[in-house]
């Protein structure tokens, strides 16, 4: 399907679609994995236990809004025997929003305040402050908060990532 494409989002197909109007283009999408991979002990499982959709922002296609209505499938470890959720690379846990929206609305942030930029893409000035404080935790993760020192950007292999300009706007 050619809206595959539009979306790019690896390891997805896209069941189907609707525009809706004043509203923009809702897509429901499955995961390709027939598997998951148990948080808890490693382990593979295929035990399909439930289906959860959740109704996921992304970014939009020529200046319309697009929601995804995700099926994040929770499965069945055969080994623990406890029901996990699957990951899915383009949406983190507990979010209503794509990684790579976020991304651009952090990008956004450069040039604009908050309230602008969430009435502009349609998310909650909240919203934006959790996308915020997320890639300061990835930030504190990777050890990025200590890159003040020169020398530890020449051997940081995570400072040529993308969000390194948002950390010398707000962190350095």
């Amino acid at each position: 399907m050619i809206l595959d494409k539009f979306l790019n989002l690896k390891g997805t197909s896209i069941q189907g679609y609707l525009h809706l109007e004043n509203i923009g283009i809702v897509c429901q999408i499955e995961s390709k994995n027939q598997k998951a991979i148990c948080p808890r002990c490693g382990l593979e499982s295929d035990k399909l236990h439930q289906n959860h959709r959740h109704l996921v922002k992304d970014l939009p296609i020529s200046g319309q809004p697009v929601y995804l209505q995700v099926n994040r499938r929770q499965f069945k470890c055969g080994n623990c025997q406890k029901p996990f959720s699957e990951e899915l690379d383009f949406v983190a846990k507990k979010r209503t929003y794509t990684k790579r929206l976020a991304e651009n609305i952090l990008e956004q942030l450069k040039e604009g305040d908050i309230l602008n930029v969430s009435r502009r893409n349609d998310v909650t000035e909240e919203e934006i402050q959790r996308m915020i404080e997320d890639i300061a935790e990835e930030i504190r993760f990777f050890g990025l908060s200590y890159a003040i020192d020169g020398s530890y950007k020449e051997w940081n292999p995570y400072w040529d990532r993308p969000f390194r300009d948002f950390c010398q706007l707000f962190f350095i």
